[in-house]
C-alpha cells in the first residue's frame, strides 16, 4: 500500500492536497507533519513513497531539509511545494536532490502530472520553468548566449507579444501555442516589465514607436 507524507503547515493546503491524492490512489495512507521537525520523525519512524513538502514549512531551512531527508530516506520521492516564485527557486531545489517543483498556485491537472511524473522516478518543473529554461539555453549559433530578439526579449517572449498586439486573448495564445493559460500570463507580465509597458495599447504604441 502506497504511504505518502505531507509537511505542509497550512491546513487548507494539505485538504487539497489529500483530495487528489485519494483521487489518484484510492488505498493511500496520508500522514500528515505541520512543521519540519514532525515531518522528520515520521521519516525517521516509517517507509514513504513520496513526500510533499513546503519549501516555507516552519521548522524548514530551505535546500538543507532535502539533505536531513536523505540521510534518513536516500530512495523516497520528494515533490516541493511552495508560494514563491519557482522560477527564482525551482532549479535550486531539483539540483540540491528534490524530485519536483510544484507551485501551491498549480491547478489540479498540473498537480496530478507533478506526482505522476515523480512517481515514475522523473523530474518535474513546471511548463513556464520549462520555458524559462528553453528561452535561456546556449546555442552553438550564438557562441553560448542567450538567443534575443531585438527588443532583447526572448523568441518566445516575441512571439507571445506579437499575438497580443494582434489583440489576441490570453487563453488564445495558450491554445495556439499549445501552453497553460498561466505560463502565458507569465511572459505576458514578463514582456510588460523588459518593455516598460503596463497595457497592451501601451505596447503596441512603443513596438510601433
Amino acid at each position: 500500500m502506497m504511504k505518502i507524507l505531507l509537511i505542509e503547515d497550512h491546513f487548507l493546503v494539505r485538504m487539497s492536497q489529500k483530495i487528489v491524492l485519494n483521487e489518484l490512489y484510492p488505498q493511500v495512507t496520508i500522514v500528515e507533519a505541520d512543521s519540519f521537525e514532525s515531518g522528520i520523525a515520521h521519516v525517521q519512524g516509517s517507509l514513504f513513497d513520496l513526500i510533499l513538502l513546503d519549501i516555507d514549512i516552519p521548522g524548514g531551512k530551505g535546500k538543507l531539509m532535502i539533505e536531513r531527508i536523505r540521510q534518513w530516506r536516500p530512495e523516497v520521492v520528494i515533490l516541493m511545494c511552495s508560494a514563491a516564485d519557482e522560477q527564482t527557486h525551482a532549479l535550486e531545489y531539483i539540483t540540491a536532490g528534490a524530485n519536483g517543483y510544484l507551485s501551491k498556485s498549480a491547478e489540479r491537472n498540473e498537480m496530478i502530472t507533478a506526482i505522476t511524473t515523480v512517481m515514475k522516478k522523473k523530474r518535474y518543473v513546471s511548463l513556464t520553468v520549462q520555458e524559462r529554461l528553453l528561452d535561456t539555453v546556449s546555442t552553438g549559433i550564438s557562441g553560448g548566449k542567450t538567443r534575443k530578439t531585438p527588443l532583447g526579449l526572448s523568441e518566445r517572449e516575441r512571439e507571445v507579444m506579437n499575438m497580443l498586439i494582434k489583440g489576441k486573448w490570453v487563453k488564445e495564445i495558450a491554445l495556439d501555442l499549445n501552453l497553460r493559460s498561466n505560463t502565458v500570463s507569465t511572459f505576458k507580465a514578463r514582456i510588460f516589465q523588459k518593455m516598460g509597458v503596463t497595457s497592451v495599447l501601451e505596447l503596441s504604441k512603443k513596438v510601433g514607436d
